[in-house]
């Protein structure tokens, strides 16, 4: 008896639609109560960083929960989109998918280190400068690692219709302008970047599931002589 298994394109498709209804109920979260996790990615003196955490703890909880499963998610949608690109013989695919997995790692240790952090206001204690310096420094890694990662992907769309070709510059120009305006930018403009920054995700799921949708099916798994 055989069954149907869904192919890798398939399930990428579906995984970029749950990868982005995580983020808008991320976003809603933020709406709705202000707590942010982009606030707690760089350095504010002690003191400050501290009353920050404690302003929202309960939505803080939950916006870290909700980003456990969306790393989770999309670390399966990239992996699902590298084995369709593959099967289309694209290249750079490995070191993509590799960089991408080393961002969900940065991504965990990210989110249990703000906790901790969380934690540590929450008892009363001390944050010193040199775990905010830390955290800092982990959450720009981070992004960096991503920046590479989502390069190498757009490098690999194929460019053989005009929605692959958007695609593949919104990913390749419009991650490395990104990248560039985001570390150059005075702190002033940190919150308007941080929000473009989640448009910009849910734009590039939204792109990638249409650009899907209209991709030729692979098969599901390697075909072998019998």
């Amino acid at each position: 008896m055989s069954h149907r298994s869904w192919s890798s394109r398939r399930l990428a498709l579906v995984l970029a639609v749950a990868s982005a209804a995580v983020l808008v109920a991320m976003a809603i979260v933020t709406l709705a109560t202000g707590a942010s996790q982009e606030a707690h990615e760089w350095y504010q003196p002690p003191g400050a960083y501290a009353a920050s955490l404690l302003t929202h703890p309960g939505a803080l909880r939950l916006l870290f929960g909700l980003d456990v499963g969306f790393l989770v998610l999309y670390t399966a949608f990239f992996t699902a989109l590298a084995d369709h690109l593959t099967r289309l013989g694209r290249p750079f695919l490995w070191l993509a998918l590799g960089a991408m997995i080393g961002t969900a790692v940065l991504d965990i240790i990210e989110d249990h280190h703000i906790l901790s952090l969380l934690g540590v206001a929450e008892a009363g204690r001390p944050i010193d400068d040199g775990a905010l310096v830390f955290q800092q420094t982990l959450s720009a890694t981070k992004f960096t690692l991503s920046y590479l990662a989502l390069v190498m992907f757009g490098l690999a769309i194929p460019r053989d219709t005009r929605l692959g070709l958007v695609l593949a510059v919104f990913l390749v120009a419009g991650t490395l302008i990104s990248g560039v305006v985001g570390y150059a930018a005075p702190p002033a403009w940190r919150e308007q970047l941080d929000g473009g920054r989640w448009v910009g995700f849910l734009a590039g799921f939204a792109l990638a599931a249409a650009w899907l949708r209209g991709s030729p099916e692979t098969p599901a798994g390697p075909t072998r002589a019998s």
